[in-house]
């Protein structure tokens, strides 16, 4: 059982660990979104930031949310 679980929470933190830059570049597209000039190339550029980020993270959300899974279900009580 103890196994499991530290092969669980390895898997936890490396994704994590691949989930934490691509969720960092969302949230500064975010920022520059919410400070920019809709009109502005700043803005434009921004906003395919966050398309391309938002896009990547899909499949890295999905992949962290069985790792969550994964951990609970194999965490001792």
């Amino acid at each position: 059982m103890i196994a499991l679980f530290e092969k669980s929470l390895t898997s936890l933190k490396r994704h994590i660990a691949e989930y934490r830059p691509q969720l960092e570049q969302a949230m500064r597209a975010i920022e520059v979104l919410q400070s920019a000039d809709p009109n502005s190339e700043e803005f434009s550029q921004a906003l395919a930031d966050l398309h391309v980020a938002a896009t990547v993270l899909e499949p890295y959300s999905e992949g962290i949310v069985e790792a969550i899974n994964q951990f609970t279900e194999d965490r001792p009580d």
